[in-house]
C-alpha cells in the first residue's frame, strides 16, 4: 500500500479512487420511491437530494441478495454495488416492477463513478453530478459522469487504500462479509444503520422483524486488532480457549493504529470487546472500530 496517498487521504486531500466495473443502475417514474422502498431495507424516503445511503436486498426468507448504495439525485435514483452483482442483482431488482410507473435501467455501459476525498465538494461535471457520500468511512463525494469515463480529481488512490480504510470503519464488503448467506442485522453497525424498522413492508422484513425482537442475532461481525504488525488472513478460523468459533472475513495493516486489523464473524456471546482470540496463533482482541460518517 502507497502509505503516502494513505496519509493524504486521512487528512483530507481531494485525492481520488475509480470504481471500476462497479454495477449501475437507475430508477426513475412517479412510483419510484414506493417502489424502491419495498425491496430494500433503507428508508429510501429518507434519502435526501445529494445524499447516498446503504441498503441491504433480501429474499423473503431475510438472506442478502445483495448490498448496494442508494444515492438521489433530481428525478431519479441511482443505485451502485459491486461489480459480481450487475446480473443478479439487477435481475431481482427489476423482478416485481409489474404495475409500477416506474423505469429501472443499467447504466453500467453508459455511466462511470469516480470517489473524491476531503470535506469540500469537487466541481461537478457538466454530463454528471455530485453526490455527499463518506462511502469509505471518511469524507468525501461521488461523482457520476454520464458518457466518457471517469474524471479523476487530484491524485489517484489505488484499491488497497481504500481497502484499508474500510477495514478501519468496519465497513462489509459483498463477497467478504456479505454473501447470500447472510443476515442483514448480523453484519454490524454500518448494516445496522442501513435497516428501518418503522418504514412498513419489504422484502425479507418479517424475519428481520423477528430477528429484532428475538433481541439478537446468532453470530455477528467484529472488528478485531493483533497487538503488533502481524496480519491475519482472510479465512484463517478465529479460536476461544481450544474453541473454532468463527473465521476471519477481511484483514490488513492499520498505519493509524499501527497494527493488524480484521473482520470476522463470532458468535454473539464471544462479541464484547475485551473479548481475547486467536487466529493462527496471532492474538486478537475484539475492539470498537473508527467512527464512520457513512449515513444512516
Amino acid at each position: 500500500m502507497n502509505v503516502e496517498f494513505y496519509n493524504r487521504v486521512v487528512s483530507g486531500e481531494p485525492m481520488a479512487h475509480v470504481l471500476t466495473g462497479q454495477s449501475l443502475w437507475r430508477l426513475t417514474g412517479p412510483d419510484r420511491e414506493r417502489y424502491l422502498n419495498g425491496q430494500v431495507t433503507q428508508d429510501v424516503a429518507a434519502v435526501a437530494e445529494g445524499e447516498a445511503r446503504f441498503a441491504a436486498v433480501c429474499t423473503a426468507k431475510g438472506r442478502m441478495e445483495g448490498a448496494l448504495w442508494i444515492a438521489a439525485h433530481g428525478d431519479a435514483y441511482f443505485l451502485d454495488a459491486d461489480p459480481g452483482l450487475r446480473e443478479s442483482l439487477g435481475a431481482r431488482l427489476e423482478k416485481y416492477l409489474i404495475a409500477d410507473d416506474a423505469a429501472f435501467e443499467d447504466v453500467s455501459d453508459s455511466w462511470s463513478l469516480c470517489h473524491v476525498f476531503g470535506e469540500a465538494p469537487p466541481v461537478a461535471p457538466e454530463t454528471g453530478f455530485i453526490i455527499r457520500h463518506a462511502r469509505y468511512g471518511v469524507a468525501g463525494h461521488d461523482v457520476w459522469i454520464s458518457g466518457g469515463g471517469a474524471a479523476v480529481v487530484g491524485e489517484g488512490v489505488d484499491d488497497d487504500v481504500v481497502e484499508t480504510l474500510r477495514l478501519e470503519y468496519a465497513i462489509p464488503r459483498w463477497g467478504a462479509e456479505l454473501t447470500t448467506q447472510t443476515l442483514p442485522p448480523e453484519a454490524g453497525p454500518v448494516m445496522l444503520q442501513a435497516i428501518n424498522y418503522t418504514k412498513g413492508c419489504y422484502v425479507g422484513q418479517e424475519t428481520i422483524a423477528r430477528l429484532k425482537s428475538v433481541g439478537h442475532v446468532n453470530r455477528t461481525l467484529v472488528f478485531l486488532r493483533s497487538a503488533g504488525a502481524e496480519v491475519t488472513p482472510a479465512g484463517t478460523k478465529l479460536v476461544a480457549g481450544d474453541k473454532e468459533i468463527g473465521t476471519v472475513t477481511s484483514s490488513g495493516f492499520s498505519p493509524r493504529l499501527g497494527v493488524g486489523i480484521a473482520l470476522g464473524y463470532v458468535p454473539t456471546a464471544s462479541a464484547a470487546e475485551g473479548t481475547m482470540l486467536q487466529a493462527a496463533g496471532v492474538p486478537l482482541t475484539v475492539a470498537r472500530p473508527l467512527e464512520s460518517k457513512v449515513s444512516s
